[in-house]
C-alpha cells in the first residue's frame, strides 16, 4: 500500500545527529518535504505553531530538553489538532505507548527504522478512509 503524499511538509523531531540525517533522508526518498530538524521539546512546540503548514511530525520520545516528546506532541495537539504524528524511538515501555495515545498518533515505530516501515506508516497515516 502506498499513497502519494503530495510533497507533505514534514517537521523532525530528533535529538540524535545521526537519526536526523537518517530520517530526513528518508522523508527524501519518500517524497516529503521536510520544513525543519529540531533537537528539543521546546523546539518541536515552538516550530510547530510557527509553521502551519506542517503536515506530519516524526517524533522521537526522549529529547535534549526536559520536555520529551509525548509532552510536547500534547501541547502540539491544544493548538493543532490535525497534524498526523509518527513515532519513532527506541523507548516502546508499555507505559510510554499507553502516554502516547492520549496524543493520538498515527504509528508508533522503534528504532532502528527502516524505510520500509516508516513508508508503511506514512501511507497509512495518509490513506483516504
Amino acid at each position: 500500500m502506498f499513497v502519494k503524499t503530495d510533497r507533505k511538509n514534514v517537521l523532525i523531531v530528533e535529538d540524535d545527529g545521526i537519526q536526523q540525517i537518517i530520517m530526513k533522508r528518508f522523508a527524501d526518498r519518500l517524497g516529503l518535504n521536510v520544513l525543519a530538524i529540531v533537537s528539543k521539546g521546546f523546539e518541536a512546540v515552538e516550530t510547530a505553531r510557527s509553521l502551519p503548514e506542517i503536515d506530519l511530525i516524526m517524533m522521537d520520545v526522549r529529547l535534549a530538553d526536559n520536555i520529551d516528546g509525548i509532552e510536547a506532541m500534547t501541547r502540539i495537539r491544544k493548538s493543532a489538532n490535525s497534524i498526523k504524528v509518527i513515532y519513532v524511538t527506541g523507548n516502546s515501555e508499555p507505559e510510554t505507548r499507553n502516554r502516547a495515545l492520549e496524543t493520538n498518533y498515527d504509528a508508533f515505530l522503534e528504532k532502528p527504522v527502516t524505510e520500509e516501515k516508516l513508508r508503511f506508516a506514512v501511507s497509512k497515516a495518509f490513506a483516504e478512509v
